[in-house]
């Protein structure tokens, strides 16, 4: 199987920001790394004189240009490992390559090379596209090929490097216009762990360019690009997390300023409007001044009820305290105390312990979205949270009502126009802890929310897979 890289926890210093210790990282790598494929590339350029040799030293010109191909390839390279941007290392990768075989005394002028990522537009089975090349027309860096046959093909399905001199028979690379006049070629698969993510590409004309020292220098420089392509993801991930969480930030405020433009601020209007009214009638009508009064008196005690549920949602300090079940327990009664809704509560008390306190947060924000989605918009009866297992590393959880339910697609049609985008922040939550989330609903009907929550990483694989 093909996936796109994921993020993995770390043990990492507290001292540092993540990028500058990326950028430590980064200068570790490079410097293990670049010593190793310059020493190798020395060391060969040694093994081929096999008898003492009676030529005179190489100019000094020979010596000078020599130098400073080596330190423009150790430029590139340390260039490649320190940069966080993605583009930047994917070009940087083709021109460290190429610096690196002629430093080896291989010609470049007709080597073709590409960097090709398993496209992320939905397809499935997913296929790779170009994502930068060298010597590649333009019809050829908008091409997509499946990565199932050929040399490809052989590379992803190994996970090694693949070597083919039969370039012009391939059945997916002959369709490329550059790779037509090619009759060899070395693929690369860019893998972390057991994901391959994208592969390296290299063809050339001449059917005897890719020997064994060849293939070792690419070797060298893509274990250094797949290094640098996976600092430069973690940045994008700490980059689109910080994103997320300003956003969610963002998202929180805004509803409890609608919720509070709503609900107590309208009833405090009205309860400022009521003592007035009071004060005119103690003069003329003192019994209708009491009662006016007292219902004033139970408006105020109405609004503290949710002002409190609103605190409570926002910080359920009985999550942290007393963990999941005591927490969704609490939200029912304040549920039932504050709007009279019937709220159902069934979890499995086992499951909860196998629950990260992240998992458990997450769980009660979406069960508290949802339940307020059916107590404002469903006009349910009743409202059951569930959360079970489904297997040993699956967890089960399912929002239902017997409300009267909605056209799914009628909804979703002008979603992006709607105020409220309930929906859209329960199935973020339900990704952020690697879940799948699904809606069933029509008019009626009521409606069900569901979302199969992973427990181990082998669960969470199984579940992108599906």
């Amino acid at each position: 199987m093909r996936y796109d890289i994921v993020g993995r926890k770390t043990m990492i210093p507290t001292d540092y920001s993540f990028p500058e210790i990326l950028l430590l990282l980064a200068g570790i790598g490079v410097s293990l790394l670049l010593g190793g494929g310059i020493g190798y590339l020395l060391a060969s350029k040694g093994k081929r004189k096999k008898a003492p040799s009676t030529k005179a030293p190489p100019p000094l010109d020979s010596a000078r240009l020599m130098s400073a191909k080596l330190r423009k390839l150790y430029a590139i390279l340390a260039d490649l490992t320190s940069s966080l941007d993605y583009q930047r290392v994917l070009d940087k990768s083709l021109d460290a390559s190429f610096i690196a075989l002629n430093i080896a005394e291989r010609p470049t002028e007709d080597l073709v090379s590409a960097v090709l990522f398993f496209a992320e537009d939905g397809l499935a089975p997913p296929v790779l596209r170009v994502a930068t090349g060298r010597g590649l027309p333009r019809p050829d860096q908008h091409r997509k090929t499946p990565g199932v046959e050929g040399v490809l093909g052989a590379a992803i399905d190994a996970g090694e490097p693949e070597l083919s001199r039969e370039l012009s028979s391939d059945p997916e690379l002959s369709s490329f216009i550059a790779f037509q006049s090619c009759q060899t070629s070395y693929c690369i698969p860019l893998r972390v762990k057991l994901d391959i993510f994208g592969v390296l590409l290299f063809a050339h004309p001449d059917v005897r360019y890719f020997d064994s020292a060849q293939r070792e220098i690419l070797n060298v420089v893509s274990h250094q690009a797949m290094t640098a392509l996976q600092n430069a993801q973690l940045f994008q991930e700490l980059k689109d997390e910080k994103e997320h969480i300003i956003k969610v930030q963002e998202e929180e405020r805004t509803k409890l300023s609608r919720d509070l433009h709503d609900g107590p601020t309208q009833t405090v209007s009205a309860i400022a409007m009521q003592v007035s009214l009071a004060r005119r009638l103690m003069k003329n009508d003192p019994t209708a001044a009491e009662e006016e009064l007292y219902r004033t008196e139970e408006m105020a005690r109405r609004t503290t009820k949710e002002i409190r549920h609103m605190l409570f949602t926002l910080r359920p300090l009985v999550l942290s305290s007393e963990g999941l079940r005591a927490a969704l327990n609490s939200m029912a009664d304040k549920m039932q105390e504050t709007y009279d809704q019937n709220v159902i509560i069934e979890v499995e008390e086992d499951l909860v312990y196998d629950l990260e306190t992240s998992v458990q947060s997450v769980i009660f924000n979406v069960a508290e979205e949802a339940v307020n989605n059916a107590r404002k918009h469903a006009e349910a009866d009743h409202i059951w949270v569930r959360v079970k297992r489904l297997k040993d590393d699956l967890a089960f959880l399912e929002i239902a009502d017997d409300g009267k339910g909605f056209d799914i697609e009628d909804v979703f049609d002008d979603y992006e126009s709607r105020g409220s985008l309930g929906m859209v922040n329960m199935k973020e939550r339900a990704e952020l802890v690697r879940g799948l989330f699904h809606i069933e609903s029509s008019p009626q009907e009521g409606t069900k929310i569901q979302i199969v929550i992973p427990l181990s990483d082998s669960a969470a694989e199984r579940l992108r897979n599906l």
